[in-house]
């Protein structure tokens, strides 16, 4: 990350706590809320833009909404740690993947996956995941509910 512009003060703190919640926010709205102007507020969200600090602006939408009712976390352990790169390069460009986490223990990986139906999870598994270089084993967990399901980084 850049430190060319970035602020790593109790304003910036503020600025991206309240985005993390709300990012709909005007200008100015979030410039009341941290007491900067709206151009100061809207400069300062730029620089944090820049410097990688916010690292986008996403909606959250119901999973069932988008026809992806089924989630599952997948541990995936890989042969040796020469294939990382390729591996991480198909499961990071795989649209059902919402997150890949390298991890210690028996797993080299952890993926969190959104999916239509265990038919669509089993085809994932066997003709995606179990088809990449270096794949050993993996293991599959269902999630069955998700009682709290956001990615807000408390301050």
């Amino acid at each position: 990350m850049s430190t060319k512009y970035f602020e790593n003060d109790e304003v910036s703190h503020q600025i991206t706590n309240i985005l993390m919640k709300d990012a709909t926010l005007t200008s100015s709205a979030l410039g009341e809320l941290v007491g900067l102007s709206p151009s100061a507020a809207n400069e300062r969200i730029r620089k944090l833009k820049n410097d990688g600090v916010i690292k986008r602006i996403v909606a959250f939408v119901d999973s069932g909404f988008m026809n992806m009712e089924l989630g599952a976390f997948i541990f995936v352990l890989l042969e040796g740690k020469d294939h990382n790169a390729a591996f991480l390069e198909q499961v990071t460009a795989h649209p059902n993947v919402l997150e890949c986490h390298h991890m210690t223990g028996e797993y080299s990986y952890i993926l969190k996956v959104r999916i239509a139906n265990t038919k669509a999870l089993e085809s994932f598994i066997t003709d995606f995941l179990k088809t990449q270089t270096a794949v050993v084993k993996t293991a599959t967990q269902i999630i069955l509910s998700s009682p709290k399901d956001n990615s807000v980084v408390v301050d």
